[in-house]
């Protein structure tokens, strides 16, 4: 008993003396932030990525249309997840916010030529306005891919 007690302490010990900080990372090709926040910051293997809506990082002005939106920010995710050694495939969570429900099959013709046989969890919002006036914004958790 004695033995398992010191063996319960000493990991008890070594767990609070390890502590994992959140980290922000730094994105190159990506539209500056309009806001005091990071594209993604991760804790150990989770990546948390801000909401992204459709920038051309080039010109930093806002794509035209839906369709256009949603490609520019599937490229944007693209960067961040491959800065943080993940993929579309590892991505845990999406959260959609649309100004307009009624594009929600827009939305999903779309979405699903990103992922194929792994479908993250997902919810869909419909919200009276985002950022810059855009109609879509997508958020997402995803995982780096194992070394």
């Amino acid at each position: 008993m004695k033995q398992m007690a010191s063996l319960l302490l000493l990991i008890l010990l070594t767990s609070c003396a390890h502590t994992q900080k959140i980290k922000m990372k730094k994105h190159a090709n990506l539209p500056t932030p309009i806001g005091p926040y990071s594209h993604s910051t991760s804790f150990g293997n989770l990546i948390f990525i801000s909401g992204q809506i459709g920038i051309d990082p080039r010109s930093n002005v806002l794509k035209e249309g839906i369709r256009e939106q949603l490609k520019q920010i599937f490229d944007n995710l693209e960067v961040i997840l491959k800065d943080n050694h993940s993929d579309f495939e590892h991505i845990a969570k999406t959260t959609i916010f649309l100004t307009d429900l009624k594009a929600f099959g827009t939305v999903n013709e779309i979405y699903s030529r990103y992922f194929h046989q792994h479908y993250p969890a997902r919810s869909t919002i419909e919200v009276a306005l985002l950022p810059r006036n855009a109609s879509i914004e997508i958020e997402c958790i995803a995982v780096r891919k194992a070394n």
